[in-house]
């Protein structure tokens, strides 16, 4: 046998051998462009397992003609970089021993990135100080650098290095309240786009992200941990969750992006959709991997990874284990370049003449029904498979050698950039959107194509779409023109595949496309952006005015574009759409002008009973607003752009923001209109044009009372920043609720503006970075509301008027306050940074609900909730839920008002939780004690028990975690059981007992809970839910003397049991103690129904104490797509047992029950459920959307 064994390892290893050397050969004769050697938490192992991996990483590279090595996180020892001299020093030594001196021979690059060790401590602090100590004493460098969360590096011609500091995502920002004073990026939400933008910049390139959390792994982990875990770090956590899933998405939407980690000790090889991952980290505990798919690898050894990329786009991955002085390679794999294409082609232009037929959509996409186009509206929707002629687009006829580089578009939208030999840039846009885009936009976290792809979902909002005129934004170039607005050109092309696009004629040509130049500084030369000497995008534009104190927006023309807008019903303003032309001024100023880009909402129709319905229920479809000649709400038409307003228009009153519409509507004269509109193409000239014509004169009519509206709804809130310099900002309170406020840097007038009570209610008032003073004085009355945000750095308030006033800045930092002022020091970065996306504002969402329960029967909920945002959120300031129920087998009514509060004490919110319900109302009541009996033949009204209720609950709720909450509450009740009651209730009390009279308790609560599951209304695949309520009750009648306490432990776990959740098993215990011996039945701790043992009648048994455990195993047996979505079938087999107790009864007996359910979940959202359960006594049928477990 031993022989036999030795044979099949023998061959085994052979077979490898010969697979290794197979794929290694197919490498052979490729040109390298970059040879990149990785590994991680090289700072937590002893010395010798670091320094031999090290001295392999070196001595495998002397043979390398263009190396770098990327120490993947977690290079300083556990206590990371440390702020005392002393421990610092003995760190550094580590580091010149451990680091320094061996890869001082390393034949190339020397990269570092930060991973959980180097936040220790100091946090950003820390890193910046490491960052010099590293850079000064090596050629190394450590990126991303001042502990911010990204940086690109360009390794070669073919390859970019994009660095991620994925600790930074997961930090507590509170207990580094000063961490991005030093970045670009301020937000969590500003990080993925700029990482979508650096894979956007480099998508040509072999793309290697290099962070020390890894988006994939197969890591053998704890019982807790593959439950969630209790940290947000967890792999399995839903904030990990989510942040691997956003960037996986993203990655997924561009070519050739590998991920490199290190935070695990061993070596694995991994891919999901497309997407490669390589993890490479050593450990003194090597931790164990779950067997892999097939051309996947993983090995509990540890070592470090070589990755090869060659000069044509594919690369070589080799795992490398390092034992002792010895090497040996584990396992080798090649990526093959998804931007490859076949160059051999012939495309044949002469086929087309000087124009071509085509339409957008086809007729069969078009033909709906009479009841379709009543529903959802008919909009343009025949205009998108109407044939125009339009003229086709052969690259070869453009001067200059006009080529295809990178694709593009934004959440709707597909796009080519095309480019010259000149380096003028110029863009097609396909007018056809994309539907999977526009789901991606909001579906962040999952990538929707395999999901949503030929599905209704994708139809519904393809045909969405023609609520736009695909036609109309064409006339808009003309527009602008009358109104001195700079724009590139657009015209209408068919564009054909041709050779000059490359590898993106898999993908695009032989539509209808739109084609412009480019508007960036790369076309300053073309002259139809006048004289520039730089355009910048938004996000370049905020640094700028956050930083240099001679930056000033050309507010006139802002407001002149922004009414343009509202002219012609385009509320799609996001940040993206427009860029801003730089000129310096002859007196020194920076004059940034607006150039608006991408008109794909002008004139739009959503007419039909969809759009309506859609808007009760979903706040932000509200900016979506039939082109009529008014605009049916101002305020909610400006959403999307509200924030750039804001930061952009400061100093501007009425008579700008008048002179500006009239100098619209004097430019855009009735003449200008008809020739605009008479130079679109023939073909796409209709009634539909002349009904836009005809509205757009009416609502040029209407232009100066649009713009008052929305000027005073503008200025009811200010928003002044300063800048990151040093300045000083007076505030002077003047009379008739007058404010003056001046904003200087050195010598130089930033801002100066006066504000009236009258328009403005509220003004946030930010310092930013620097030494900054603020001066307030004045005796004035009628004050409008200030707060003041002092930023970092140390800051100066010499108040003599507080009234009105709020100063926020850091209780970390020496700040001096000359006068009395109401101020809130604390370390709050959400609250002291400055966020131009954070606003007030506020929602208001009505939907109904419908529901069907035995005991209760169908049931019909309409629930209002207004939520409110403004300064402080957590996650919100204020939330007012309204609800009405009725219950069909009761014809009773249940009303409760549902009220929260942020911040009335920092991470503190108040609850407000009130209930009344109708006295048909009913509960169900069966005696107390654990063995009552039950006659199935008897009607259920047998045993309900009318009741009318009213509680009335306030709580202060402790939300700074998403996974732990914590309140203290008091609460007061009314209890009446009606004396028209039949049935049980009356064979069990006389109508003389206390029962049967209002009874009004007066109590408190306090509760503990940990939930890391996700939405149950889907299907969750793991978590865990730990709490424990505690409350005591009392009469305040003076007739009653009912008094107890309670105590309520819960504990629930979903355990994933195969693959990433398709079989779980989940299961729920709790329990219910009461404490004293004075309470009524409705008191009593009861088992039964659809949350305990489902197989039994809600309230099924009543006692002191009660207990029961649920548990199913769910498994999803098949997944499969269907026209209308992608769905994934499952059945599941429950069991649940419980029981109550009394203290005088002595019963052993434990009732349950089983049965199981079939569930259907559709978009990875939504779960149908529906379950039937037996037990002794009955068999219950239970729907419910998802799981209540």
């Amino acid at each position: 046998m031993s022989i036999l064994k030795r044979k099949i390892t023998f061959c085994s290893l052979l077979f490898i051998f010969i697979s290794l050397s197979s794929m290694v050969a197919q490498d052979e004769g490729k040109e390298i462009s970059k040879t990149i050697y990785f590994s991680g938490n090289l700072g937590e192992v002893e010395d010798l397992k670091a320094s031999t991996v090290l001295k392999a990483i070196v001595d495998a590279s002397q043979t390398d003609e263009n190396a770098a090595f990327v120490s993947l996180g977690n290079s300083t020892s556990k206590n990371g970089y440390p702020k005392d001299e002393s421990d610092r020093k003995s760190e550094e030594e580590f580091l010149k021993k451990r680091y320094l001196d061996p890869l001082s021979k390393f034949n190339g690059q020397v990269i570092y990135i930060p991973g959980k060790n180097e936040w220790s401590g100091e946090g950003h602090e820390a890193i910046d100080d490491l960052e010099s100590y590293l850079q000064d004493n090596s050629e190394g460098k450590f990126w991303p650098n001042d502990g911010c969360p990204i940086e690109r590096e360009t390794l070669s011609d073919e390859v970019e290095l994009v660095m991620v500091d994925s600790q930074w995502f997961f930090e507590d920002w509170d207990d580094h309240p000063y961490i991005n004073n030093k970045c670009e990026i301020k937000t969590r939400e500003d990080f993925f786009l700029q990482f979508k933008d650096e894979l956007k910049d480099e998508q040509n390139k072999t793309i290697i992200v290099a962070m020390y959390h890894s988006v994939l792994s197969e890591s053998s982990r704890g019982l807790f941990e593959l439950m969630g875990g209790f940290s947000k770090e967890s792999f399995w956590s839903n904030e990990m969750q989510s942040y691997i899933g956003r960037l996986e998405s993203l990655a997924l939407q561009f070519e050739d992006v590998i991920f490199v980690s290190g935070n695990e000790a061993n070596l694995q090889f991994l891919s999901d959709d497309g997407i490669p991952q390589i993890i490479t980290g050593l450990g003194n505990k090597i931790k164990g991997v779950k067997p892999v798919k097939k051309h996947e690898f993983g090995a509990e050894k540890t070592g470090y990874t070589r990755l090869t990329v060659f000069k044509d786009g594919s690369s070589r991955v080799e795992l490398v284990e390092v034992n002792n002085s010895e090497t040996n390679l584990l396992y080798t794999t090649t990526i093959k370049s998804k931007t490859k294409y076949d160059k051999n082609i012939d495309y044949d232009l002469g086929q087309y003449g000087a124009t071509k037929n085509a339409s957008i959509y086809t007729d069969e996409e078009t033909d709906k029904s009479g009841f379709y186009k009543w529903f959802w509206g008919d909009h343009y929707r025949y205009l998108y498979s109407k044939d125009i002629t339009a003229p086709v687009l052969d690259l070869n006829e453009l001067p200059n050698n006009v080529r295809a580089i990178t694709a593009g578009g934004g959440n709707q939208s597909r796009s080519l950039r095309l480019i010259d030999d000149n380096e003028n840039e110029f863009t097609v846009r396909e007018l056809r959107k994309s539907a999977l885009r526009f789901a991606q936009s909001f579906i962040k976290d999952h990538y929707v194509h395999d999901y949503l792809d030929d599905t209704a979902a994708e139809d519904v909002i393809q045909d969405y779409y023609t609520t736009a005129h695909p036609y109309a934004q064409f006339v808009v170039g003309d527009l602008l023109d009358a109104i001195d607005i700079y724009h590139a050109n657009k015209k209408i092309v068919y564009l054909p595949k041709q050779e000059r696009l490359g590898r993106f004629n898999e993908s695009y040509g032989d539509k209808l496309y739109m084609f412009e130049e480019h508007v960036g500084d790369e076309n300053i030369n073309l002259g139809i952006f006048g004289d520039a000497d730089d355009i910048l995008s938004t996000s370049d534009l905020f640094l700028e005015l956050r930083d240099d104190k001679d930056a000033q927006i050309d507010e006139p023309k802002y407001i002149r574009a922004r009414l343009f807008d509202m002219l012609i019903g385009d509320w799609d303003r996001h940040q993206d759409q427009w860029r801003w032309i730089q000129k310096k001024q002859s007196d020194g100023t920076v004059l940034y002008s607006p150039i608006p880009r991408d008109r794909d909402q002008a004139f739009p129709k959503y007419d039909g009973v969809f759009p309506a319905l859609l808007k009760l229920g979903a706040p932000l479809a509200r900016n979506m607003q039939t082109y009529q000649p008014e605009i049916s709400n101002v305020k909610t038409f400006n959403n999307v752009v509200y924030y750039l307003d804001k930061s952009f228009i400061n100093s501007s009153g009425w008579e700008v923001w008048q002179k500006q519409a009239e100098f619209i509507k004097t430019q855009l004269t009735d003449e200008v209109i008809d020739n605009a509109f008479a130079n679109l193409l023939e073909d796409t000239q209709d009634e539909t044009t002349e009904e836009i014509k005809s509205i757009l004169k009416l609502r040029r009519s209407n232009l100066d009372a649009i713009a008052r509206d929305y000027f005073e709804y503008f200025k009811k809130h200010e928003v002044i920043i300063a800048t990151t310099k040093d300045n000083t900002i007076d505030i002077e309170r003047m009379e008739n609720g007058k404010t003056k406020i001046t904003v200087a840097q050195k010598d130089k007038i930033i801002l100066e503006n006066t504000y009236d009570r009258e328009l403005t209610k509220d003004i946030w008032l930010y310092g930013l970075d620097g030494d900054d003073t603020f001066n307030v004085r004045g005796n004035g009355s009628d004050y409008i509301k200030i707060k003041i945000f002092g930023g970092e750095e140390n800051d100066i308030y010499n108040i003599e008027n507080r009234r009105g006033l709020r100063v926020y800045d850091y209780a970390s930092k020496k700040n001096t306050f000359n006068g009395s002022v109401s101020k809130f020091l604390s370390d709050s970065y959400d609250l002291n940074n400055y966020d131009p996306k954070k606003r007030k504002y506020s929602t208001n969402v009505l939907l109904p609900a419908v529901g069907f329960d035995q005991d209760a029967g169908f049931q019909v909920a309409l629930r209002n909730t207004f939520t409110s945002f403004g300064l402080r959120n957590n996650p919100f300031a204020t939330k007012h839920q309204l609800t009405a129920k009725y219950y069909g087998a009761t014809q009773g009514f249940e009303f409760s008002y549902y009220g929260e509060f942020a911040h009335v004490f920092h991470n503190w919110n108040l609850g407000l939780d009130a209930r009344y319900t109708t006295d048909s109302f009913a509960i169900n009541y069966f005696g107390e004690g654990n063995n009552t009996s039950y006659d199935d033949d008897i009607n259920l009204d047998f045993n309900r028990v009318s009741i009318q209720q009213f509680h009335f609950e306030p709580s202060l709720q402790y939300k700074k975690s998403e996974n732990l909450t914590a309140y203290i509450s008091g609460r007061i009740e009314s209890n009446e059981v009606l004396e028209d009651n039949n049935g049980f209730i009356l064979n069990t009390f006389n109508e003389s007992n206390d029962v049967f009279d209002s009874q009004t308790y007066a109590g408190g609560e306090v509760g503990l809970l940990f939930n890391n599951k996700a939405d149950l209304l889907s299907l969750p695949r793991r978590g865990m839910e730990l709490g424990v309520i505690a409350g005591y009750k009392r009469n305040i009648d003076s007739d009653f003397n009912n008094e107890f306490s309670y105590v309520q432990p819960t504990a629930s776990f979903i355990l994933p049991l195969a693959g990433k959740g398709i079989a779980t098993l989940a299961t729920k215990a709790q329990a219910h103690f009461i404490i004293g011996e004075q309470y009524e039945f409705y008191h009593g701790a009861t088992v039964g129904g659809n949350r305990s043992l489902r197989g039994y009648r809600n309230e099924r048994f009543n006692g002191k104490s009660a207990f029961f455990s649920s548990t199913d195993l769910r498994v999803g047996i098949a997944k499969f797509r269907t026209g209308f979505a992608p769905l994934r079938l499952g059945v599941s087999g429950g069991f649940d047992t419980g029981r109550v107790w009394l203290p005088e009864q002595d019963s052993d007996q434990w009732h349950s029950n089983v049965g199981g359910s079939i569930f259907l979940t559709g978009y990875q959202a939504l779960t149908a459920n529906v379950g039937y359960y037996v037990s002794d006594e009955d068999n219950r049928i239970i729907f419910t959307a998802g799981f209540t477990f």
